[in-house]
């Protein structure tokens, strides 16, 4: 009797696992009109739970610049990110690009590159804030500052 409980033990522990794990997005948005063009990439590399972050080229699609981006791990990029022990963890990226009319210079109106945290933040704020200007620096391909607000 032991023995066939624990044949099925290891299975429903890890299917158990994978049904319970969450799905991630994090979303950048500028200040520049959303045009018609969609730029989606279902299956960017990352490395490293996505400490090396994936890289989307939409330089020749989106001439007018980005007004949105958006990268999620959907549950398919996490199985496939789980089975690697994700060490390769695929991300779902969905670029819009900026409407006609609606490029600026950088230079003048420059997208954020400082991010606040308060200090009594809770987990789910640090995690947005800081995906957030993760996607903000892989997409302007420049630093970005994330400080610690003390009261």
């Amino acid at each position: 009797m032991m023995r066939a409980l624990s044949k099925f033990a290891l299975p429903l522990l890890l299917t158990g696992c994978l049904l319970l794990t969450g799905c991630y997005q994090a979303k950048m948005t500028t200040n520049k009109e959303p045009g018609d063009t969609v730029v989606e990439k279902s299956f960017a590399s990352s490395f490293i739970y996505g400490l090396v972050p994936a890289e989307v080229d939409v330089s020749d699609e989106c001439t007018n610049g980005i007004a949105s981006a958006t990268r999620k791990i959907s549950f398919l990029n996490g199985l496939v990110g789980s089975l690697t022990l994700n060490i390769y963890t695929p991300q779902s990226v969905t670029v819009t690009c900026a409407a006609d009319g609606s490029m600026y210079d950088a230079t003048t109106q420059g997208q954020e590159s400082s991010f606040t945290v308060s200090e009594d933040a809770n987990t789910a704020e640090i995690k947005e804030t800081l995906s957030t200007a993760a996607l903000q620096s892989t997409l302007a391909k420049e630093p970005v500052e994330v400080q610690i607000a003390v009261d």
